[in-house]
């Protein structure tokens, strides 16, 4: 059976970008250092043939936010989001 891998594209504070990945069920990976989204684009492509060749197709992570996502402000919104014992 195939594993389910899917990807996200972050913008870094720096101005870099950086792909995180996980290949379900519990192995995360993360490439840092893109100078551009296109550079991060490129990877995630070459990402997606490889996999493609084990069977295992690659999919975005948040299918509602294609473009890259703003590191800060993920880490803002996670730090202000209620948790269960809240």
């Amino acid at each position: 059976m195939a594993c389910r891998v899917t990807y996200q594209i972050f913008d870094m504070p720096d101005g870099r970008f950086s792909v995180t990945v996980t290949i379900e069920p519990d192995k995360t990976m993360v490439r840092t250092g893109f100078a551009t989204q296109a550079e991060a684009d490129a990877w995630v492509e070459d990402l997606r043939d490889i996999m493609a060749a084990l069977g295992a197709p690659v999919a975005l992570a948040f299918p509602d936010y294609p473009g890259s996502l703003p590191l800060n402000e993920m880490l803002t919104f996670i730090r202000k989001a209620p948790t269960e014992t809240d």
